[in-house]
């Protein structure tokens, strides 16, 4: 999207809501990349570990 395309998007965005908005811009102090291929995330992990006890009984 180009500057101009996002000043009229958000001009068009802004003009839906009668009583006003925010925008709320986030800027990452640092990330991580996580390779779903080779790695599960811990959080997945445990979910399925948790799963197949239920289904164990």
């Amino acid at each position: 999207m180009t500057p101009e395309q996002r000043v009229a998007w958000e001009a068009e965005v802004r003009s839906l809501y009668h009583d006003g908005m925010v925008r709320i811009v986030v800027t990452p102090t640092w990330a991580k990349l996580i390779d779903f291929e080779t790695t599960l995330p811990s959080a997945v992990e445990e979910l399925i570990l948790r799963r197949e006890e239920r289904q164990r009984g």
